[in-house]
C-alpha cells in the first residue's frame, strides 16, 4: 500500500500524493468530527439529565430544551456521520486499498475500548462501587438504563468481543448504551460493499438513493449510512458548497437558513416529547448534517473552535465511560442524598457527572490510541 493511513479521532483518512485533495479531507473530516463530539456531549446531557431525573422533576423533561438533549436523534446523527466519514477517503481516491484496509480495522477499532470500558465495568462492581439499585430506589429513571450485574469476567468478555454486535440483549445488556452497536458494525460493513461496487455503478449516486430510500421502509439506521455516504461525497466534491441555481438562491441566505435550523430544533423537541419512531430520527439527521455542513458558519465551528475539535477527540470514549460514571459516582451521590433529593441537588449531581464523565473519557485516551494503533498493525499485517 502507497498511502499512509492517517486517523483523524475515529475516522480514518489516507494522505495521497495530492497534497490538495488530502487537505480537503481532512477539513471535512474535522467538520463531521465535531459534530460527532456534539452529538456525543448531547447524549451525556440526555442520560444525566433527562433520563436520570426526568421522573423525579418533570420540568427536566420539558419541549422547549428537549431537542438539546435529544438522545435518539443523535444516535441517527452518529449513523449518519459514520457514512459519511467512513465513505470520504474513497471518494478521495483511497480505492480498493482503502476499503479493504477500513473492514479489517473496524472491528479491532470498535471493540477494544467496549472491552475495556465492559471489564472496567465489572471491576467497579465487584469492588462494590456500582451502587444503580440503590439509586433507582431514589431516581426512578435509572431503571431505564440498568444494565446486566453479576456477570463473570469470562461472560463480560464474551459479550464484549461477540454478543455487543450479534446478540446485546443476552444475560442483559451489559452496557445499554450499546444497543447501536449491531447497527454500526452492519452498517459499516455494508458501506464498505458499496463502496467495493461503486465503480461498477452506471450511475452511482441515484442507485445509492433509491437503495437509501427503500432501506427507510424496514432498516433506517442503515439508511442513514447510505444517505451520510451521500452526503460526503457531496461535500468532498463541493456540490453541497453550491450555490442553488435561479430562484432557489433564496434558500441559500442567512435568513432561510436559520428558518430551517429553527424549523429542525422545534422538530427535534417534538421527537423527544412524543416518542417518534427511528425513521423519523434519521430523516431528521440527515437534514440536521447535511444543514452543518452546508452553511459556512457552523461548518467552520465544528471544524476550528476549541471546544468542537475537544469534545471530537474524546467522542467515542465520552460516549462509553459516562454509563459507568452514573452508575458508580452518580449513583453514589443519589444513594447518600436519599429522600432529600431536591431539583438543585438534582442539577449539580447532573453537573458533576458531566464533568466526571469528560474527565474520564480523557484518561481513556491510551485506549483509544491503542485501538487505533492495533486496527493500523492489523491492517497492515494481513494487506502487507
Amino acid at each position: 500500500m502507497t498511502d499512509i493511513l492517517q486517523d483523524a479521532g475515529d475516522i480514518p483518512a489516507y494522505r495521497s500524493s495530492s497534497q490538495s485533495r488530502a487537505q480537503s479531507t481532512r477539513l471535512r473530516l474535522r467538520e463531521l468530527d465535531g459534530l460527532r463530539g456534539w452529538a456525543a456531549f448531547s447524549v451525556l446531557l440526555f442520560h444525566s439529565i433527562w433520563q436520570t431525573f426526568g421522573e423525579n422533576f418533570p420540568m427536566l423533561r420539558n419541549g422547549w430544551t428537549a431537542g438539546l438533549i435529544d438522545g435518539p436523534l443523535d444516535v441517527s446523527v452518529f449513523f449518519v456521520v459514520s457514512g459519511a466519514a467512513l465513505s470520504a477517503p474513497f471518494f478521495s481516491g483511497g480505492g480498493g486499498d482503502y476499503i479493504l484496509s477500513a473492514a479489517l480495522r473496524r472491528y479491532i477499532r470498535l471493540t477494544t475500548p467496549i472491552v475495556a470500558t465492559v471489564l472496567l465495568l465489572v471491576a467497579a462492581e465487584r469492588c462494590g462501587f456500582v451502587r444503580l439499585g440503590e439509586a433507582a430506589q431514589f431516581a426512578p429513571g435509572l431503571t431505564a438504563i440498568a444494565g446486566e450485574t453479576g456477570l463473570s469476567f469470562a461472560q463480560a468478555l464474551k459479550w464484549s468481543l461477540s454478543n455487543v454486535y450479534t446478540k446485546p440483549s443476552e444475560w442483559g445488556p451489559v452496557l445499554p448504551f450499546l444497543w447501536t452497536m449491531p447497527w454500526e458494525m452492519v452498517g459499516s460493513l455494508a458501506l464498505f460493499v458499496l463502496l467495493a461496487c461503486y465503480p461498477s455503478m452506471k450511475r452511482p449516486e441515484r442507485s445509492i438513493a433509491i437503495g437509501a430510500s427503500f432501506l427507510m421502509l424496514l432498516f433506517p439506521y442503515l439508511a442513514a449510512f447510505l444517505f451520510g455516504a451521500l452526503i460526503g461525497k457531496a461535500k468532498l466534491t463541493g456540490a453541497l458548497a453550491a450555490p442553488a441555481p435561479g430562484r432557489l438562491a433564496l434558500l441559500d441566505s442567512s435568513p432561510a437558513k436559520i428558518i430551517a435550523a429553527a424549523t429542525l430544533y422545534a422538530l427535534a423537541c417534538w421527537t423527544m416529547t412524543a416518542g417518534a419512531v427511528s425513521h423519523v430520527h434519521v430523516i431528521l439527521a440527515v437534514a440536521i448534517v447535511a444543514l452543518a455542513l452546508r452553511w459556512r458558519g457552523p461548518s467552520r465551528f465544528l471544524s476550528e473552535s476549541v471546544l468542537s475539535r475537544f469534545l471530537a477527540k474524546i467522542s467515542f470514549s465520552l460516549y462509553l465511560v459516562h454509563y459507568v460514571v452514573i452508575v458508580t459516582a452518580s449513583s453514589a451521590a443519589i444513594t447518600l442524598i436519599g429522600d432529600r433529593l431536591s431539583l438543585p441537588l438534582a442539577l449539580a449531581i447532573s453537573a458533576a457527572t458531566i464533568l466526571l464523565s469528560i474527565v474520564a473519557a480523557m484518561l481513556f485516551a491510551p485506549v483509544e490510541r491503542f485501538a487505533h494503533a492495533a486496527s493500523r498493525r492489523f491492517a497492515v499485517l494481513v494487506l502487507g
